[in-house]
């Protein structure tokens, strides 16, 4: 079976495929923004305060 990219590039030595996603509705799109967002957030959450504070520090 072979594979089909959206795209291919040629970079020196490296082959870079880019693939772009199914199609999908709107509702789907915002389901998988839903999760993504709930992820990041527990991410972010399980960090210690002390390490929050630190990385808010060095972005502002």
């Amino acid at each position: 079976m072979e594979r089909k990219y959206d795209a291919t590039y040629h970079l020196g030595n490296t082959v870079v495929h880019i693939v772009a996603p199914p199609p999908m509705s709107e509702a789907e799109k915002e389901k998988i923004l839903r999760e993504f967002y709930h992820h990041a957030w527990n991410a972010w959450n399980s960090l210690s305060v002390e390490e929050r504070l630190r990385i808010n520090a060095e972005y502002e």
